[in-house]
């Protein structure tokens, strides 16, 4: 008998590149790669944000072309995930109680799911728009503080869900870029950059124990930190790797596309490494190469890495949330690649550090082990865990309607327990 095949579609439109990645589930935990696209963005996107949809649409139709050539096989329109970034995303707690009613006062499932929907209803402006939820934590109580209250005995069950939203028009900029090359209205879920690469990237001892994840980028640095597999924190700075490369353009009095190359190439890693007092650059402009001193690049650098760590920590610790790392961190992005910003960033944070790469990826593309794929092929994973979760409700639209409750663009996702039908864990 003929097996349908579980196809799942990957996009990234990043400041740098438009990425799609095609995968293919086979049963469990394992997706294969089967089909891989990118180009260059050329100034589409900045800050995480689409500026020139023309551009952004020729730099995803490429993609989207590469990627379906390499597959050789029909994307399902229903299983499509679009990474969303910004510096308008935003994150709060949401808390939702229940009384136990039952006779033992036992939790139930249903006390669960009510607790969880309680915690969703919260005011929010119309212009705004939910992305994604999960669950933090659970509250018995008043007094004990759980991952998993089932079956657990209370008078009162508290649940505290960590909600993640932007502006509606922004976000919708991005499926609506789906829509403009081809696909249908309402094809495409939206899935925040950090809980991305968060799937994409982190174990399942770092989520138990506790993690910062930085995603860092071209335009934009996301971050979102885990603990007992429940989102803590999470947050967008509109600054990324990219602003390095104006600021040495600037100190340096040098054309950004010079600096750009200085960052990405292997040259001033080797020198940095080597203990070089001075590096060569050849200006086109003025026909002539020039000395650099390495010392003034490395304090460059180094000031603009503190000032996005540092900004980080700060709300990180407005929380008290930094005991709850006990994993320490993990960089990734395109910013992970230059060999000083791991470093900076264990300094400022004080923590233990390591760059984050795609786990588990396999497939008949080979050359994403890389952390600037860290969000793509993070984006396949969420959609698995979605594919097996939609599978156990039977009906897609009908299990995200009874879960968004606040509004249809919502996709709410929860940690969730294994004897729970309708979840999915984080």
């Amino acid at each position: 008998m003929f097996q349908q095949r579980n196809i799942i579609t990957a996009v990234e439109l990043g400041t740098t590149k438009a990425c799609v990645l095609i995968g293919e589930a086979e049963g469990g935990d394992d997706i294969v790669i089967i089909g891989h696209g990118e180009a260059a963005m050329d100034g589409a996107v900045v800050k995480g944000e689409i500026v020139d949809m023309d551009g952004a649409l020729e730099a995803l139709s490429e993609a989207l072309d590469e990627a379906d050539k390499s597959a050789d096989c029909e994307i399902d329109r229903s299983n499509i995930y679009i990474a969303v970034t910004g510096s308008d995303i935003q994150s709060c707690r949401g808390v939702g109680t229940v009384l136990v009613r039952n006779e033992d006062n036992k939790v139930t499932e249903n006390d669960i799911n009510e607790a969880v929907q309680n915690a969703q209803v919260k005011p929010m402006h119309p212009s705004k728009v939910i992305i994604n939820t999960f669950d933090s934590y659970y509250m018995l109580d008043g007094a004990r503080q759980l991952r998993n209250p089932l079956n657990q005995v209370a008078h009162k069950l508290e649940a505290f869900i960590h909600l993640i939203y932007a502006d509606r028009n922004r976000i919708r900029n991005f499926e609506n870029a789906l829509r403009d090359v081809g696909f249908e209205e309402g094809d495409g879920t939206s899935v925040f950059s950090a809980v991305a690469a968060a799937y994409g990237v982190l174990s399942d001892a770092e989520k138990e124990n506790g993690v910062l994840l930085i995603e860092m980028g071209g335009g934009s640095t996301e971050f979102i930190a885990v603990h007992n597999y429940g989102i803590i924190a999470s947050g967008v700075l509109g600054v990324g790797f990219d602003h390095v490369a104006n600021d040495l353009s600037i100190g340096l009095d040098l054309h950004i596309s010079l600096c750009r190359k200085l960052l990405l190439e292997n040259e001033l890693p080797k020198e940095l490494q080597e203990g070089s007092a001075f590096i060569k650059v050849n200006e086109v402009s003025a026909g002539s190469a020039r000395k650099l001193p390495i010392s003034s690049i490395e304090r460059i650098i180094d000031l603009r890495l503190r000032e996005i760590f540092g900004i980080i920590k700060k709300d990180l610790q407005k929380d008290n949330l930094l005991h709850n790392l006990s994993c320490g961190g993990v960089l990734s992005g395109g910013g992970a690649l230059f060999p000083t910003t791991l470093e900076v960033f264990k300094n400022v944070m004080e923590i233990p550090a390591r760059v984050g790469t795609p786990l588990g990826a396999n497939g008949a593309v080979t050359d994403i082990d890389s952390p600037r794929y860290s969000v793509a092929w993070g984006l396949l994973k969420y959609g698995n865990e979605m594919r097996k979760v939609v599978g156990a409700s039977g009906n897609r639209s009908l299990w995200e309607k009874m879960l968004s409750g606040m509004d249809s663009m919502s996709t709410p996702i929860f940690k969730g327990f294994s004897n729970l039908k309708n979840s999915i864990k984080f």
